[in-house]
């Protein structure tokens, strides 16, 4: 049965839904546009589906990746499940992928953010609190600052995400907390490196 890895946006409205209603959302809109999923086994069966690190709420996503498993799948299957998608949920490209290959938690190992202060310009002192934030509890790929916008490529995803970097941020001073802050996961994938960045899984 083909495994099937999907890299999808969550935006608009849609980022007020919790991480964990994502299966039901997807697996439904599936149904819908005639995907039969492969299910679990055991005594309480559910769709076969395998999603990234959670994205905080209130924060777009723009390139999250997730694998599901389909009884068949064609050229036709993504455009089909797409149609029946909610406003601010859509796959933006989907492949199948080794159905016996690495979960996708082990390969997505990184991810990309960005963080602008709203009610005053972040500075180099807020990028190096978020600096040693990361270091503390997770990776520190990459980070940097350009007009008061701070960019973070971070690993070690199920302990490093955007509640560190608020919290992080407030406690310093450096803002109020959530509504001070516009942070957008631009992208969850791989580090890479040879050319110093995070990239997509496909």
């Amino acid at each position: 049965m083909p495994r099937v890895r999907i890299i999808f946006e969550k935006t608009d409205w849609f980022v007020f839904v919790n991480h964990m209603d994502l299966p039901t959302v997807f697996s439904r809109a599936a149904k819908r546009a005639g995907l039969a999923q492969e299910f679990t086994q055991g005594f309480s069966p559910h769709p076969h589906i395998s999603l990234a690190a959670p994205l905080a709420i209130g924060l777009d996503g723009y390139a999250e990746p997730a694998d599901f498993w389909f009884v068949t799948w064609d050229n036709s299957s993504e455009s089909a499940w797409n149609s029946y998608l909610p406003r601010g949920l859509k796959i933006l490209r989907s492949s199948e992928v080794d159905t016996d290959g690495p979960a996708l938690g082990k390969v997505a190992n990184a991810a990309a953010y960005e963080i602008v202060g709203l009610m005053s310009a972040l500075d180099k002192e807020g990028l190096d609190i978020l600096k040693d934030e990361v270091t503390k509890s997770g990776v520190l790929f990459d980070a940097s600052i350009s007009d008061g916008r701070i960019s973070l490529s971070v690993g070690g995803l199920e302990h490093c995400g955007a509640g560190n970097f608020v919290r992080a941020l407030k406690t310093a001073g450096k803002c109020d907390g959530w509504s001070d802050l516009q942070m957008t996961r631009l992208l969850v994938g791989r580090w890479e490196p040879q050319v110093g960045k995070v990239v997509p899984l496909i």
